[in-house]
C-alpha cells in the first residue's frame, strides 16, 4: 500500500507532467507522448523469461532437498508424535524452518541480482527508444491511459533483438 505522501509525490509529479505538456500544446507544438508497462518488460522479454530459467534450474536442486526434507519430517512427526519427543520434534521443525528461510533468503538475492542487468538493460532501450522516435514524455506506473500511447510490445521487441 502507497503511503498518503507517496500518494501525493505521484499526483503532484503527474500534474506537473500535465501542465509542462499543456503549455508547448497550447502553443501548437504538438506532444509526442508514450506510456511503457515496466512490470510487463519484466515478464515478458527474452531475458527475463531466460533469467527465470536459470534461476529455476539453479535452485531446483535445493528446491528438491528441501521439499524431502519436509516429507521426511512430517513422516517423523507422524510416527512420533505420542512418543513425547517433543525436543526432537522442536530441532526437526526448527531445521525446516531455517532451511525454507535461507532457500528463500538466498533465492530473493540472486533474483535481484539477475534483475538488476535487465532493469538496466530495459532503461537503456527505453530511453535509446524514446530518443529515436522523439518521445516528449513516457510514462509507466499510472492508474489509466489510452492504449493509443502504449510502446511496450516496442519496448519489448527491442530487448529481444
Amino acid at each position: 500500500m502507497t503511503s498518503g505522501k507517496t500518494r501525493i509525490s505521484m499526483w503532484a509529479a503527474a500534474f506537473a507532467a500535465a501542465a509542462a505538456l499543456a503549455a508547448p500544446a497550447a502553443a501548437g507544438g504538438a506532444q509526442k507522448l508514450g506510456f511503457i508497462d515496466v512490470e510487463r518488460v519484466y515478464r515478458e522479454s527474452k531475458q527475463a523469461q531466460n533469467i527465470q530459467q536459470k534461476l529455476e534450474a539453479e535452485f531446483a536442486p535445493r528446491q528438491q532437498q528441501l521439499e524431502k526434507m519436509q516429507q521426511e519430517t512430517a513422516e517423523w512427526l507422524r510416527k512420533n508424535a505420542a512418543s513425547g519427543k517433543n525436543a526432537e520434534s522442536e530441532r526437526r521443525s526448527r531445521a525446516l524452518r531455517t532451511a525454507q528461510q535461507q532457500l528463500a533468503e538466498d533465492y530473493d538475492l540472486r533474483r535481484n541480482e539477475e534483475f538488476a542487468a535487465l532493469q538496466r538493460n530495459a532503461d537503456r532501450v527505453m530511453i535509446d527508444l524514446a530518443k529515436k522516435e522523439g518521445y516528449d514524455l513516457i510514462l509507466h506506473n499510472v492508474i489509466f491511459i489510452d492504449a493509443k500511447f502504449d510502446i511496450t510490445d516496442k519496448v519489448i521487441h527491442e530487448m529481444n533483438r
